[in-house]
């Protein structure tokens, strides 16, 4: 059961943006073990058990990240990330093309939200669907935006593909769809409360997760 990150959670992700390098890490590997990974696994298995109470239907697996980049993909940084995630979501491969729901906690603090950062065909997929069920769109966005904590952000096309409904629009126009919360480290994270906090966006955030799994899902 989550109980709660604690000061060292944060010092030890400062640690890692002030000293990215693994001899310095395989020093602190215990702390990082202790305030880090224990914590968001606990976190990580609490929610997994939510979601499978409340919403079976939605066949949802649980991923955690790995401190170290992909060596692949350094560009010049250091082998360590500073912060740790887990994800959600019903595809256990090809993870990085399929919609998730997502928790981070790293130097700067932790949030929470979900995303699909869609190849080209499966935007067109996601526009069918809105085309075909505005009403849907607009009661999700609807949703979203009664929530001022979570904001919709994504990668829009250069040449809009446009849509009469203003508000559904905003959704319509994405290449790639984020919705997140961010906060800075607060007593809330120090407690079990955090669990109830992400369970009440991520339950704001189902329908929007069922439409993008729906276009993810439909045939080409």
């Amino acid at each position: 059961m989550f109980t709660g990150y604690t000061d060292q959670t944060a010092d030890v992700f400062w640690g890692i943006r002030f000293n990215n390098d693994r001899a310095w890490f395989a020093e602190h590997k215990r702390e990082f073990q202790d305030a880090v990974m224990t914590p968001t696994k606990a976190l990580a298995g609490d929610l997994f058990d939510w979601f499978q109470e409340e919403y079976p239907d939605l066949h949802l697996n649980v991923h955690i990240s790995r401190i170290y980049r992909d060596a692949r993909r350094l560009f010049g940084r250091g082998p360590l990330n500073d912060h740790i995630w887990f994800s959600f979501q019903s595809a256990v491969e090809n993870r990085g093309e399929a919609p998730c729901f997502w928790f981070q906690v790293g130097a700067d603090g932790y949030g929470c939200g979900a995303g699909w950062w869609t190849p080209p065909a499966a935007a067109v997929r996601l526009r069918k669907l809105i085309d075909n069920d505005p009403k849907r769109a607009e009661k999700l966005l609807k949703q979203l935006d009664a929530q001022p904590d979570l904001a919709l952000t994504g990668q829009s096309y250069a040449r809009p593909k446009g849509h009469a409904d203003e508000l559904v629009g905003r959704l319509y126009n994405l290449r790639s769809v984020s919705v997140e919360s961010m906060r800075a480290f607060d007593p809330m994270s120090a407690s079990p409360a955090l669990t109830d906090w992400v369970k009440a966006r991520f339950r704001v955030l189902v329908p929007l997760y069922q439409l993008c799994e729906q276009a993810y899902t439909m045939a080409e």
